[in-house]
Order: C-alpha cells, then sequence, then structure tokens
C-alpha cells in the first residue's frame, strides 16, 4: 500500500511559515550569497538545531522559499504582464502598476533568487522549469508567436527591476506614471505593424580599455571576475591572479574590494552611449533596437553580467547603491542644462530616459538567463516603444542628441 504523508502539526506549520518570513527577510538585508540558516533561524525565533533540523542547508531554504513563497507569485507577475501585452490598455496597466506597488518583499527577493541561480545549482534546477516555460520558451518556441511572447518576458523583468529599485532608491510616481503611458502606447502596435528592420549599426563588442596602468588592469580583472562569479566570490585573490600581479599590489592601490569593484564601475563600464563612434539619435528608426542588441549580444554577455550582479551588490552596499545612481544620472544630468528647453520638457525628457535606461536594463538582464532574441523580434518590440518615448518631444530630443553630441567630442571618446 502506498504510504501516506503524516500530517504536519500546527506548530510545526507555524514554524515552517515563521522561517520563510524569516528568510525572505534576510535576503533582502544581506542577500542571497550571504544568507546564512543560524541568522534565519534568529530572526523565526527557534533555536539554532530546529532550522537545521528542517532544512539541510541554505541552498535547501532557498529552493523551499521559491517553490512555497516565490513561485506562484512569479506567475501572477507574468500573467498580469501577459494581459497588458494582449490588451494594451490604462486599465490593465493600472492592475500591473497596483501589483508592483504592493508587492509582498518576497516579491523583491524573487529578482535576487531568480537572478543569481544560474551559478546556485540546486536552487537552478528549481527555477530552471519557469526560466524555460515563461521567460525563455515563450518567445523561443517554434509553435508561439515570438514576438509577443518576447514583450511579455521583458516586461516582466522590467517589472522585477520596477520593483527592486523602488524598494532601494524609493518610489517616484510621476516616473511610474510616464512609464506605464509609454508601456501602453507602445504595445498598442501591433508587432505585425512593424516594418522590416532598417540598416542597425552591428553590435558593439565590449572591449575594456587597453592600458598598462596597473590600476586600470585590476579594474579590467575585476570586471570579468564580478561577472562571471558575481561580487561576493569574486575575491582579492582571484582578481590578482586574473591581473598578474599580488594581492599586496592591489592593497598598495585600493583598499578594499569595494574599491575595485566601483572602479571597475566608473573606468571598464563607462556610458558607452556618449561615445562619439556610435551615432545617439533617439527620433532615428531603430536606434533602440540597437541599443537593445548591443544589450543581449553574446558577444556582451559578461557586461550584462557584470550590470546584474554589481545591481544585486548595490542592493545591500551604499557605496556602490551610489555608483550605480552615478551612471544613472550620467545621460539625464544632460537634460537639467539644455538650452532652450522649459522646466516641463526638462522633466519629460529625464523621466523619458529613465524609462529607456529601465528597457536597455530589462533587456540585458533578461539575456543572462538563456537564448538572446533575433534582430526582427527585439525591432518589432523596441521601435514602438522608442515611437512612445518621443511622441510629442521630438524637439527636447532633437536637443538632447546635440548636447551629448557635443559631450562626447569633448570627452574625446
Amino acid at each position: 500500500m502506498p504510504r501516506t504523508q503524516r500530517a504536519r502539526s500546527a506548530r510545526a506549520l507555524a514554524n515552517d511559515a515563521a522561517i520563510r518570513a524569516a528568510g525572505v527577510a534576510e535576503v533582502l538585508r544581506v542577500g542571497v550569497d550571504h544568507l546564512s540558516l543560524r541568522d534565519v533561524g534568529h530572526r523565526a525565533g527557534l533555536t539554532h538545531g530546529a532550522t537545521y533540523a528542517r532544512y539541510e542547508d541554505v541552498d535547501e531554504l532557498l529552493v523551499d522559499l521559491w517553490n512555497s513563497t516565490m513561485l506562484a507569485r512569479a506567475i501572477a507577475l507574468y500573467d498580469l504582464c501577459a494581459a497588458l501585452v494582449r490588451e494594451p490598455s490604462p486599465e490593465r496597466a493600472r492592475d500591473l502598476r497596483q501589483w508592483v506597488a504592493r508587492a509582498d518583499p518576497a516579491d523583491v527577493a524573487c529578482f535576487q533568487v531568480l537572478f543569481t541561480a544560474r551559478r546556485l545549482p540546486t536552487v537552478h534546477e528549481e527555477v530552471e522549469p519557469f526560466i524555460d516555460e515563461y521567460l525563455i520558451g515563450r518567445w523561443a518556441r517554434p509553435d508561439l508567436d515570438p514576438a509577443v511572447g518576447l514583450r511579455v518576458a521583458v516586461l516582466f523583468t522590467l517589472s522585477l527591476v520596477m520593483l527592486a529599485a523602488a524598494h532601494r532608491f524609493g518610489s517616484d510616481d510621476e516616473l511610474a506614471t510616464a512609464f506605464y503611458e509609454i508601456l501602453v502606447e507602445g504595445l498598442s502596435v501591433p508587432p505585425s505593424a512593424i516594418g522590416p528592420v532598417p540598416a542597425l549599426a552591428p553590435p558593439s563588442p565590449f572591449s575594456p580599455p587597453p592600458s598598462d596602468d596597473l590600476r586600470t588592469q585590476l579594474a579590467v580583472a575585476t570586471f570579468g571576475v564580478v561577472g562571471r562569479s558575481g561580487y561576493t566570490r569574486a575575491t582579492i585573490s582571484r582578481i590578482a591572479r586574473r591581473a598578474n600581479c599580488s594581492p599586496g599590489a592591489i592593497y598598495k592601490l585600493f583598499a578594499s574590494k569595494e574599491d575595485l569593484a566601483v572602479e571597475a564601475m566608473r573606468t571598464v563600464m563607462r556610458a558607452r552611449i556618449l561615445s562619439p563612434g556610435r551615432r545617439l539619435d533617439v527620433t532615428r528608426e531603430g536606434w533602440l533596437t540597437e541599443m537593445l542588441l548591443d544589450a543581449v549580444a553574446p558577444t556582451n554577455h559578461v557586461r550584462s553580467l557584470f550590470n546584474l550582479e554589481m545591481t544585486i551588490a548595490g542592493a545591500h552596499n551604499e557605496r556602490i547603491r551610489a555608483a550605480i545612481l552615478e551612471r544613472l544620472s550620467e545621460l539625464e544630468s544632460v537634460s537639467a542644462i539644455l538650452a532652450g528647453l522649459d522646466d516641463a520638457e526638462r522633466t519629460v525628457l529625464r523621466q523619458r530616459l529613465r524609462v529607456g535606461i529601465f528597457l536597455v536594463t530589462a533587456s540585458g538582464y533578461l539575456s543572462t538567463l538563456g537564448a538572446a532574441p533575433n534582430e526582427f523580434e527585439l525591432h518589432s518590440f523596441a521601435e514602438p516603444m522608442r515611437r512612445a518615448l518621443v511622441a510629442g518631444h521630438e524637439r527636447a530630443w532633437r536637443a538632447f542628441d546635440e548636447q551629448i553630441g557635443e559631450l562626447a567630442r569633448a570627452r574625446g571618446e
């Protein structure tokens, strides 16, 4: 006869709930890489032994958190995104906006678990079916419309990025309003209405700046190690090996790994959008497509991973968070000084720049989970979004494009 599972006591179920709530809180406090069963048990009000009696290790706790707390809500978020893609309307946008605004702590923690699972084999085994079924399979499978499926996958990732940003940097109602208005306008254009992909500049393979200077070499080495292994696992010893120097040589230039990571972000990840070799023309068809293709290109995979890992680290590190904000504000600061625009136009431009940055960021993060979309799939999503970003503000964008070109030439990048 088949064995029946013994019903668990009310006390055991209450302990489970307490551990799961504590586990989510600890992920938000210290991150996946620093999660400790001892700290989770202490937060839950349980003994160390009681926690270890329930879970073998931290990976098993993360698996339980994913299956019991995060998966159903991730699917609910995906369904809301799919509803908005199928019916782009203010009402569907409001449903999604309200869900994001009222998100649980587990929804914020889901971002970290989902995007770090690739380097945690036990956790990835549980998370991978969701990735394959919802975020990759829905646009990569031949029996589904890839252009529509990609829109939902990017919107899902975009929503998680907005969630994480609001949790760490605070919410911005005006930005959120602009964000959802642009989404509705862009998604209202069906993929079939977008013409052939125009001639595009090929993705620009990321190549760190060549230099004999040890400081720059260390920044480049940190970029590679953090991108492949994550910030926590990027040790000084590994960075020293990659730069072919001793740990002691590093400490003569940098006081900590934190300083190295910030230097890598400032030196290696400088916003190449300001390069004179890459024309910035937001009003040109295909501009956003080029930006997204650059973000998801396999040749730039480590760059996408570095951006992702620094975002995750920034959730728990004030200096890294400040460096991220510095990068985000680099382009936005231009909008504040543009001549010939009034304050309202500058505000609109700043908001739309942030929306564009989020679109590119979310596409890059999605690419870290698996296959990259092709040019047509990306163009059928990106071009309507570009038009929505520009609509009604062409004069401001042209002024912005001209100012960026002048800055790039002045900097000689």
